[in-house]
């Protein structure tokens, strides 16, 4: 089977070649038929026209040998003269590069003559001649009467001058035997001569040629132009579809390409163009047009087409175009072979991508694949006229073949838009029955709903009427927390009926005359009780002389209380006001608030069903997306219309009409009762509220009150005292107050500050051992809860949480800030164990000197060193605080023993404020003191001070023990108070303790040979002041 697939493959191959060259060839018989071209050529110099019929024969291709006389102008007169002698019998068309004179190759530039003699000519039948452009300047003689020039011809660069322009003339033969005469000069291109055969016949026959040179080229040029049009109007309809800029690109490069041959339309065009801007115009569009095929492949085959290849291409096309713009005109004209070669090269790797994806049946493939044949055939037929190979030339055929494949890959557009409409209106029909299906089933579910949460809400409010006895406090609030929820879920199942009702035209209206004002006032009023009347305020200004209105009351009330809930929703703080109006046969009501408003592209889509501005305040409060669209429906039903004025941070106003009627309203129908019911799915705003147990005490943050209400209440049986607030910046304060909280229990999605953040902010001063965060997230995809570990979380929850899960995590949370807790106390209890035997050793030492020599000092040290040793292992430095006086007099009785071993050499100075009474952490000054004299003074050579200074100052009671020692090296201070630090025990302790307790631990500062200062700071909070102090 693989064996007769390929076979089919090559036989299409080899099919579709043969039907390209032969949409060639038909195209070369049509051009040949119209017009003929006779097979005389000159031989020798000389053309000999007896042979010759016009009309049987049609046009004469001058196309063979000609005089060639090199650096010379000859005049008719001089040639008739005294002939020279020709230099060589020149082949044209050709440059003269190729012709050698004694064995040499001439160059590019120079000047020369060129001559044919014509014999047995008609004197009696007028000649038109079709001379093409020369390389690069030329003047044409007909004996001695110039007849046709082209820039100027002359012997030196200063008066020659280029062109390129085809030229016609008609003359009437002076003899029977005349001689053409073209003078031809080149200082500019690489190459000159005459590189185009000149064309001769009757005037009619060469009118006849023109115009089919001129309808060519207005066909190639307007098929590219309508064509370009309308791939460029396909990508900017589908901008993600590359292929079609680059058609447009191909077309721009063929448009350029037929303006510069042929007739030379360019000068039609602009006629001040320049000779330059031709060559540079098809020396790009040389260079480019293959690469831009090879752009194209690579958007419609991206398998077969590879990237390298793509780029290979790119980077040869903006060499050539820099080597164009930048080199001179005869140094990149000189590469025209490199130019062609490389073209081919790609060409053909282009076509064999083509073909891989034939082979491999890529969509379309086998359409891109004939039109790359008919390009790629009409540029061979072009290079082989370009060489001579085929004999007369009609033309640029490869713009004939873009054009074939244009129009195939047009018919491949209209092909797959007729595809994706099918597709279209499969997928649409598919939507419809989804749509109709989902709608089915919201509202059987909806009704199923119904009746368990009717139960529920019965039951629920039962209870707390008394049915069941008498409810305590906790109680009562569970049971109004369950109520409030089943009122919410009560009426999201009202809305999503009502959708389905007004979706399907199947809701009925009890119409009937009502007073706007009261429905409004009786909304209003609710509104204000369940919002703080300091930050918004809401106003019905309506006046009592009115007419009623002719609506459904239970409808009307929900409009309103949908318009002004959703105006409560996006107002944090300002006004809202509801007006009204007569406008003709309707009423106008308009609801007004100061919130931040709605920007102007969302103004058509917020009617829509499940559309909302914004997704984090919507999700703060609450809803579907379903209260506008049921409201606009709901208006619309009603006979009336509603629309919106907005200006972004300056609020919103919500208009629609009622219709009037002339009926009197009865003020006493309003049914109160069903806007209370409504009301109940709106939440107040709280702030915070805490409980109190036995336990470790947790702060949760959560944005919405069910989820902190129910959280507490788990956490409250398993005996965790509670502090919950709804947002980030509440939560950051209360941990900078509270220093009590051993676990934050953090909802990630808020509005303001995001879980994360909040997080992140906590981890700035505390670490995971001394805050744990537990974090409650509804996404559980692998990089949002990395991103939550990464913030500074120790844990995660899903949403929802179980129970027993949730006491499982906090309790191992809590343990953990418990444990280290313990291990802190533990390293103060380490402090002490680092009294050493030799210190021990030493004092004895000093005592038993001074009992020999000053008893009486012996005696005090012995005192001194029992109240160091008393306080020292004193039970009560566990605890979380101590008397400021009693860390002095520990670290009073060290020093004496200190200053007792050193003597004259250490000095201490106290500097204590005698009006600060304060507790501090235990062993908090004394191992500072300890630290100066172990590492500043003893070693340090001569007199060393410490001085010991508490002072009252703005943020609280600052702690400085400061010495004159050797200092710390600046690469060691940085990591003294590290975690990773292991000979600082007493220093990171306190930095620890310090930090955990005030959120600031210790400052070092220290400079080498002249000490070291370390300072912590006691808050406010915790300073006393003398009743007498005057601060």
């Amino acid at each position: 089977m693989n064996i007769i697939a390929s076979a089919k493959k090559v036989l299409f191959a080899i099919t579709s070649i043969l039907l390209v060259f032969a949409i060639c060839l038909a195209v070369i018989e049509f051009t040949d038929t119209n017009t003929k071209f006779s097979s005389l050529s000159p031989r020798n110099g000389t053309l000999d026209l007896s042979e010759w019929n016009s009309e049987k024969d049609g046009l004469l291709n001058l196309s063979g040998e000609w005089d060639f006389y090199w650096h010379i102008f000859l005049s008719y007169d001089n040639l008739r003269d005294l002939d020279p002698g020709a230099d060589v019998k020149a082949k044209v068309p050709s440059v003269w590069n190729k012709y050698q004179i004694d064995d040499h190759s001439l160059p590019g530039f120079g000047y020369a003559t060129y001559r044919l003699k014509i014999t047995n000519a008609q004197t009696d039948t007028p000649i038109t001649f079709r001379i093409p452009t020369m390389s690069t300047a030329y003047s044409m003689y007909v004996n001695e009467k110039l007849v046709a020039s082209n820039g100027v011809a002359a012997t030196n660069k200063e008066h020659f001058r280029p062109e390129y322009k085809p030229r016609n003339v008609s003359i009437l033969p002076p003899a029977s035997q005349f001689d053409i005469i073209v003078q031809v000069s080149n200082f500019i291109y690489a190459r000159g001569g005459m590189w185009y055969p000149i064309n001769m016949g009757t005037p009619e026959q060469m009118q006849e040629f023109n115009k089919h040179i001129v309808y060519r080229d207005i066909f190639l040029f307007s098929s590219c132009f309508i064509l370009g049009l309308y791939y460029l109007s396909i990508f900017m309809l589908r901008r993600e579809d590359k292929s079609s800029l680059y058609f447009v690109f191909m077309c721009l490069i063929v448009m350029g390409r037929t303006v510069i041959h042929g007739d030379y339309a360019v000068y039609t065009l602009i006629p001040f163009v320049s000779f330059g801007a031709i060559v540079l115009i098809n020396y790009i569009t040389l260079a480019w047009f293959p690469t831009t095929f090879a752009l194209l492949l690579n958007e419609l085959f991206p398998k077969e087409m590879p990237k390298k290849m793509v780029r290979v291409t790119v980077i040869y096309s903006l060499a050539m175009t820099l080597i164009t713009l930048l080199a001179p005109l005869h140094f990149y004209t000189n590469y025209t072979y490199i130019f062609l070669a490389l073209a081919i090269l790609i060409a053909l790797y282009t076509l064999v991508v083509t073909g891989i994806a034939f082979i491999k049946r890529r969509q379309n493939s086998s359409i891109v694949l004939l039109g790359a044949l008919a390009m790629i055939a009409g540029a061979v037929y072009d290079i082989l006229c370009y060489y001579r190979v085929i004999a007369h030339n009609v033309g640029e055929l490869s713009s004939f073949g873009f054009v074939v494949f244009l129009f195939l890959q047009s018919f491949v557009l209209a092909r797959r838009f007729a595809q994706a409409f099918t597709s279209i209106n499969d997928l649409s029909r598919r939507l419809l029955e989804m749509d109709k299906t989902k709608d089915e089933f919201l509202a059987n579910t909806s009704h199923e709903l119904r009746t368990p949460l009717n139960g529920i809400l019965g039951i629920t409010e039962a209870m707390l009427r008394g049915s069941e006895g008498n409810l305590n406090e906790g109680q009562r609030q569970s049971l109004s927390m369950i109520a409030l929820s089943s009122r919410r879920l009560a009426n999201l199942v009202n809305d999503i009926l009502d959708h389905s009702r007004l979706k399907h035209s199947d809701l009925k209206l009890n119409l009937k005359p009502l007073s706007i004002k009261g429905i409004v006032e009786t909304t209003s009023h609710v509104f204000r009780q369940l919002n703080d009347p300091t930050k918004i305020k809401i106003n019905c200004v309506i006046s009592n002389d009115l007419p009623p209105v002719l609506a459904d009351e239970n409808r009307l009330a929900q409009i309103m209380y949908n318009l002004i809930g959703n105006a409560v929703k996006f107002t944090t703080q300002g006004d809202i006001k509801v007006t009204a109006r007569e406008a003709g046969e309707m009423l106008e009501v308009c609801v007004e608030d100061t919130g931040q408003g709605i920007p102007k592209e969302k103004l058509t889509d917020i009617f829509k069903s499940f559309e909302q501005v914004d997704a984090s305040i919507t999700r703060k409060h609450g809803g579907t997306g379903l209260g506008l669209s049921i409201t606009k429906q709901l208006v619309e039903s009603h006979g009336g219309r509603i629309w919106v004025k907005s200006t972004p941070g300056k609020g919103a106003k919500f208009y629609f009409t009622l219709p009037i009627t002339r009926s009197q309203s009865d003020e006493n129908d309003t049914n109160l009762p069903v806007l209370y019911e409504l009301a109940a799915g709106l939440d107040k705003r709280t702030g915070s509220f805490r409980s109190t147990s036995t336990g470790a005490h947790i702060l949760i943050v959560d944005d919405e009150i069910l989820n902190m209400q129910s959280a507490a209440a788990i956490l409250k049986t398993g005996g965790y005292s509670t502090t919950a607030v709804a947002s980030g910046p509440a939560a950051l304060d209360e941990i900078r107050n509270n220093k009590d909280i051993s676990l934050v229990i953090l909802d990630v999605m808020m509005p303001e500050m995001s879980g994360y953040e909040v997080c992140r902010r906590i981890r700035q001063d505390k670490t995971h051992y001394d805050l744990p965060v537990l974090m409650l997230t509804a996404k559980t995809r692998t990089e949002d809860i990395v991103m939550g570990f990464e913030a500074g979380a120790n844990d995660y929850l899903p949403k929802p949480v179980e129970v027993a899960e949730l006491l499982a995590r906090v309790k191992t949370l809590v343990n953990l800030k418990t444990a280290v807790d313990k291990a802190r106390a533990a390293e103060v209890a380490f402090l002490q164990a680092q009294i050493k035997p030799h210190f021990l050793f030493n004092v004895l030492n000093t005592i038993s000197y001074f009992c020999d020599t000053d008893p009486e000092k012996a005696g005090a040290l012995i005192n001194e060193l029992a109240n160091y040793l008393r306080q020292s292992f004193d039970f009560k430095n566990l605890d979380m605080f101590v008397p400021l006086d009693k860390e002095i007099n520990l670290v009073k009785s060290y020093l004496e023993i200190e200053k007792a071993r050193f003597g004259e050499e250490m000095t201490v100075a106290f500097n204590i404020a005698q009006n600060i009474h304060t507790d501090i952490p235990p062993l908090s000054i004394q191992p500072l003191v300890e630290n100066a004299i172990r590492h500043g003074l003893r070693k340090k050579s001569g007199r060393g001070t410490v001085s010991i200074s508490v002072q009252l100052a703005p943020e609280g009671a600052t702690v400085t023990v400061s010495d004159n020692g050797r200092g710390i090296p600046a690469d060691r201070l940085d990591k003294l108070l590290g975690p990773n630090n292991s000979s600082g025990v007493g220093l990171r302790n306190i930095h620890a303790r310090l930090n955990r307790l005030y959120g600031k631990g210790l400052s070092i500062s220290s400079e080498a040979e002249k000490g070291t200062v370390i300072s912590f700071t006691i808050p406010l909070g915790g300073v006393l002041l003398d009743p007498g102090h005057n601060s």
